[in-house]
C-alpha cells in the first residue's frame, strides 16, 4: 500500500514538474511573441512617420524658403529615421541571441521600453497630422485670400475682372 501511494506521489511531482516547465516555456514564448510583434510595430510606425514627413515637406514647397526653414529642417530628419530603423533591427537582433536564455523579466522589460517607444511615435505622428491639418488650413485662407485679391485687381485697361 505504502509502495502505491509513494508511486502516486511520484507521478504527481513528475506531473507537476512537466506542467510548470510548460508554463515557463508557455509565458518565454508569449514574452517572446510580444517582443517580436512590438519590432514589427515600430518599424511600420517609423515608416509611416518617414511617409507623413515627406508629405508635410511637400506641401511646404508652396511657401517661401525663409518662412519655411526651421519646420525644413525638423522635417529634414531622414538620419532620424534611419538611425530609429537601426534601433530596431539591433532590438531584433538582441532578441534572436538572447531570447532564449533571458529571463522572462527581462523579456518583459525590454518589451516595455519598445513599447514605451512605440508610444511616444505615435505622439509625434499625431502632432504631424496637426501640423499637415493646420497647414493644409493654412493653404486654404491663403487661397481664399489670393482669390479675392486677384478678384478685385483692376486690368490693365482699367476694367474689373
Amino acid at each position: 500500500m505504502y509502495l502505491i501511494l509513494a508511486l502516486i506521489a511520484v507521478i504527481a511531482m513528475v506531473g507537476l514538474g512537466f506542467a510548470i516547465a510548460n508554463w515557463r516555456q508557455h509565458s518565454r514564448n508569449v514574452a517572446i511573441q510580444a517582443l517580436l510583434d512590438d519590432a514589427d510595430r515600430l518599424e511600420a510606425c517609423l515608416l509611416e512617420t518617414r511617409t507623413r514627413m515627406r508629405q508635410l515637406e511637400g506641401m511646404l514647397g508652396r511657401l517661401p524658403a525663409d518662412i519655411t526653414e526651421s519646420a525644413r529642417a525638423s522635417l529634414a530628419s531622414e538620419a532620424g529615421i534611419q538611425d530609429a530603423m537601426k534601433r530596431v533591427l539591433s532590438h531584433r537582433l538582441w532578441i534572436r541571441e538572447n531570447a532564449m536564455s533571458a529571463t522572462v523579466a527581462k523579456l518583459r522589460e525590454v518589451g516595455e521600453t519598445a513599447r514605451k517607444s512605440l508610444v511616444q511615435l505615435q505622439q509625434q505622428l499625431a502632432r504631424l497630422d496637426g501640423a499637415g491639418v493646420e497647414l493644409q488650413a493654412a493653404y486654404a485662407q491663403s487661397d481664399a485670400l489670393m482669390g479675392a485679391t486677384q478678384a478685385q485687381e483692376p486690368k490693365a485697361d482699367g476694367l474689373a475682372k
